[in-house]
């Protein structure tokens, strides 16, 4: 389901890149928003209405369809474990965002030309990144991609942390935020598949959405308590605290997912005693 996360987060990549170019004036800002909250709402029509299921289904369906149902207790734990170890991988990236400018010019004496390349590369990264995502789909299923992308992602803010030259500055960046795009997707897709109908992706954005808020404060004490290189290395330690938790959810999240379609695909057969009944009416 990763096709399904790369078109809910596409209008934050356009937004990312659209709002440099026409200014960070309030109104600027804000009407850009606006423009495409008017837009989504106006493709809302074209979304398909929620499948209607057969009541329907095989003894074993409907024993798989309890155990990975919406609101049942594995789900919901599953959900508020994602939505916990979401919140702590938003904040440790997001710190990195906020203290880039700050860490890129003390240290690798980067000017605000490099950081603002560094910027624009890094949004172009996402965008490629979604795009990377768009086209290899659900193939490696969610739990792996995430444990390499964590890890890759841990090991990248160490590095940011040390480089001292300003083109290696931006390089790490980009490469970075390619790779933070690319796990965000799989993140929201994770929630997808715990429940279809967003009971767990609409809270896991508004999640990251405060964990953005609180960044730059969190950001900057831990520079403050530190430094830059021991903030980099908290950073990638947080990373690499959450790939095994993630993992496990992103597991569950395919058994649900599994579990779905196979009810799906039961509630949609004709059992044996309508065949039976279909039988019957044709003799």
């Amino acid at each position: 389901m990763p096709h399904r996360a790369h078109r809910e987060s596409s209008p934050r990549t356009v937004i990312l890149a659209v709002v440099p170019m026409i200014g960070l004036a309030p109104a600027s800002v804000f009407g850009v928003l606006a423009v495409f909250s008017l837009a989504m709402l106006a493709t809302t029509a074209w979304l398909p209405a929620a499948p209607i299921l057969a009541p329907a289904a095989s003894d074993a369906a409907a024993a798989s369809a309890t155990a990975f149902s919406p609101g049942s207790r594995r789900v919901t734990i599953a959900g508020f474990a994602l939505l916990a170890c979401f919140a702590l991988w938003a904040v440790s990236e997001d710190s990195l965002w906020a203290m880039a400018g700050v860490m890129g010019a003390e240290q690798a004496a980067l000017t605000p030309e490099g950081l603002g390349l560094a910027l624009s590369g890094a949004t172009a990264g996402g965008i490629l990144g979604a795009i990377l995502i768009t086209v290899v789909g659900d193939r490696f299923g969610r739990a792996l991609p995430l444990a390499i992308l964590l890890a890759a992602g841990g090991i990248l803010k160490i590095v940011e942390s040390t480089v001292t030259d300003p083109t290696a500055f931006i390089v790490v960046f980009i490469v970075w935020n390619t790779i933070y795009a690319v796990a965000f997707l799989y993140f929201v897709s994770t929630a997808a598949a715990l429940d279809a109908d967003g009971r767990w992706s609409g809270p896991l954005l508004a999640v990251y959405l405060v964990g953005s808020a609180l960044t730059p404060v969190i950001g900057a004490a831990l520079v403050e308590a530190f430094g830059f290189q021991g903030f980099g290395i908290v950073l990638g330690i947080a990373s690499f605290a959450l790939i095994t938790p993630v993992v496990l959810v992103a597991r569950f999240s395919r058994e649900a997912q599994a579990a779905e379609a196979a009810t799906d695909a039961a509630a949609a057969s004709p059992t044996s005693a309508d065949a039976a009944d279909a039988q019957e009416v044709r003799a």
